[in-house]
């Protein structure tokens, strides 16, 4: 495993904010924060079905990540990636839970009446540092 992998893999073991961009129908960027995790080599992405991010990547599996590390912000990482696999059903609920879990403490606490979940694997195909 390279270093920029490796560090990419050590910075999604953790609980850190990440910001997720997918293209719109129109083609203009859509910028979210998210919670993600790490399986296996893929990156864990899991949101609520019907959510501008799941409805832009149905149409465009092409995404990008970017982290900060807020206590130095010289210290980044800038990914682009494709998802590569689509979970839905008892698998997807539980990964909410578990991403949850790394995030807060406990389940997922937010989810509405009736709400469904989705997760996405995304395989990075491209990892930017500053400097690299």
């Amino acid at each position: 495993m390279d270093e920029r992998t490796q560090l990419l893999h050590d910075t999604l073991r953790q609980a850190h904010p990440w910001h997720l961009a997918t293209t719109t129908p129109d083609g203009l960027p859509h910028v979210s924060t998210v919670w993600l995790d790490l399986q296996g080599e893929r990156i864990l992405l899991n949101t609520a079905i019907g959510r501008v991010k799941q409805r832009n990547i149905e149409r465009n599996p092409r995404v990008a990540l970017s982290w900060c590390d807020p206590e130095n912000p010289d210290r980044s990482l800038a990914v682009q990636g494709r998802v590569v696999e689509t979970i839905a059903g008892e698998q997807a609920e539980a990964d909410c839970d578990a991403i949850a879990q790394k995030y807060i403490g406990g389940p997922y606490p937010w989810r509405a009446e009736g709400e469904r979940r989705i997760t996405y694997l995304i395989e990075a195909t491209r990892i930017h540092t500053p400097g690299g």
